[in-house]
């Protein structure tokens, strides 16, 4: 059938990746190992000034896409993580019952979901067929050959693409949700099961859509609500594999993108990113992907007007002992959330802390190509992609990616130009001077194995000596950071603390 070939990879990827046996993602290889990540950025920012932004005309650039969701999951079990679930070998139903299943079932399953039938019988079969063929992902026969493969391939064949499919589009929609109520309760049941199973789980679960969107025509989903809070209920548990939070939060981030959620829906998704942030996740992808959930929550404050969003992203951007993945991420969400003049944000702080990650992560890089060196070892071409996914966010977090971001006003050197927000413009200026000459250094051909000038590390040095900011909060109803010395000796560092509570 043509239309499985369309994501025959997203079950490729869950059981092939967990073979992996490698310590690197390869998900995250995969996205770099060209040692090319600025084919969609080398037009726009190679052409970088100064005093902020790019030439925007030309072919608009987008940021690379994130590694399949599926594969992150995989990678983490590759890359180590021991989980209690890795040791449950519950079968829920059997081959034979399976088998059975499709012999008397399956005929009648596809005329019944796209004509969209409701009457006993029919949900009767609708009902069996959920249940054998979702229970049949945790047979363990079905596991060690390719049929769990082609099960996942015809439960999307099915329950995706094919329900509803000769209805007309708000009774598509009503039978959908009708369908996907009865198969919510089980697919809860198998993210209790074995690891690979929930991963699976999971990966269907942010597939289950009310309307199918289509991007290339510029058709949005409509995500199932149910869907999306019963990802948010596992990725709250500490019980749950992080390997499957990665893939529940592809429902996450299409909820919050489309699912026209009430402000206090968002916050809360937005604080339960944050609790599992503060958890600081075994595996930085985790992180990354958490914060990227957060840069789309499009919430300000919390309910006691406090501007709990930046504060999280600042204590992550501060917090030295994050990998940089992570740390940039958090970067580039900055440019992005939702800021106001009433928030009071201190932009004096946040550059500061940009600068200081450019910094940091200049000594790093220029450190590991002497590693290299002295080694005589060649630095290898994926080395480029990931310092230039660093710096290139912390790029971003002044500036806007393309045309429709400048419009927005996205970028720290656009929202202090806002009345009520331009206190701190010259040191938002200052900070982002000293930053771009490493980004323009990255994104010139030839530099894969060059190290940065020290006179550029060494006057991002001078100014953090210099220009310590006064003020230690991202905001005057926040908790202080505490990375940092105050200018003020009269300021108590014995109590500061990141708590975003």
């Amino acid at each position: 059938m043509p239309c499985l070939n369309s994501f025959s990879f997203r079950t490729f990827a869950v059981v092939a990746a967990l073979t992996f046996l490698g310590t690197v993602p390869s998900s995250i290889a995969a996205q770099e190992e060209s040692g090319n990540f600025f084919e969609g950025f080398n037009s726009p920012l190679r052409s970088a000034t100064s005093g902020g932004g790019a030439d925007q005309n030309g072919a608009v650039p987008e940021e690379p896409d994130s590694p399949q969701y599926e594969q992150l999951a995989s990678d983490a079990l590759a890359s180590g993580e021991v989980h209690p679930s890795q040791q449950i070998e519950t079968e829920l139903t059997d081959n034979k019952a399976y088998e059975q299943f499709r012999r008397t079932n399956t005929s009648t399953l596809s005329d019944i979901l796209k004509s969209g039938k409701g009457d006993p019988e029919s949900m009767k079969v609708i009902d069996e067929s959920l249940k054998q063929m979702l229970y049949s992902l945790t047979v363990k026969e079905h596991q060690q050959s390719d049929e769990v493969n082609e099960i996942f391939e015809r439960i999307y064949y099915y329950f995706v693409y094919k329900i509803g499919e000769n209805m007309t589009p708000t009774s598509a929609q009503q039978y959908r949700e009708q369908v996907y109520s009865r198969m919510l309760p089980l697919i809860e049941e198998l993210l209790k099961q074995n690891y690979r199973v929930r991963i699976q789980a999971a990966t269907l679960l942010s597939d289950l859509d009310l309307k199918l969107g289509d991007a290339r025509n510029n058709v949005a989903p409509i995500p199932y609500r149910a869907a999306v809070e019963l990802a948010v209920k596992h990725v709250m548990s500490d019980e749950q594999a992080e390997a499957v939070k990665i893939s529940l939060m592809r429902s996450l981030q299409k909820g919050l993108k489309y699912g026209g959620f009430a402000k206090n829906i968002r916050q809360k998704i937005a604080q339960v990113c944050i609790d599992e942030l503060l958890k600081k996740a075994d595996f930085w992808w985790y992180q990354r992907e958490l914060i990227r959930t957060l840069t789309v929550c499009d919430v300000d404050t919390d309910e006691t007007g406090k501007p709990f969003v930046v504060h999280a992203l600042a204590v992550i951007l501060s917090d030295p002992t994050r990998h940089y993945m992570v740390r940039s991420q958090a970067a580039h969400a900055l440019g992005r959330v939702p800021m106001t003049a009433a928030m009071q944000i201190n932009f004096e702080l946040l550059s500061y802390e940009l600068l200081n990650l450019s910094v940091e992560m200049a000594k790093e890089r220029n450190s590991r190509i002497d590693a290299y060196a002295s080694k005589n070892n060649q630095v290898p071409p994926q080395f480029l992609s990931h310092w230039g996914i660093c710096f290139v966010n912390v790029y971003l977090a002044y500036n806007p990616l393309n045309a429709r971001e400048k419009s927005d006003g996205i970028g720290l050197l656009q929202r202090t130009t806002r009345a009520g927000m331009n206190n701190n413009a010259a040191q938002v200026k200052q900070t982002y001077a000293l930053t771009l000459p490493m980004v323009r250094f990255i994104l010139t051909d030839g530099n894969l194995s060059n190290k940065f000038e020290d006179g550029w590390i060494q006057s991002g040095v001078d100014y953090l000596k210099d220009y310590p900011p006064g003020d230690l909060k991202v905001a005057p109803n926040t908790e202080p950071l505490v990375n940092l010395e105050p200018k003020s000796p009269d300021a108590d560092r014995a109590t500061a603390t990141a708590s975003i509570k």
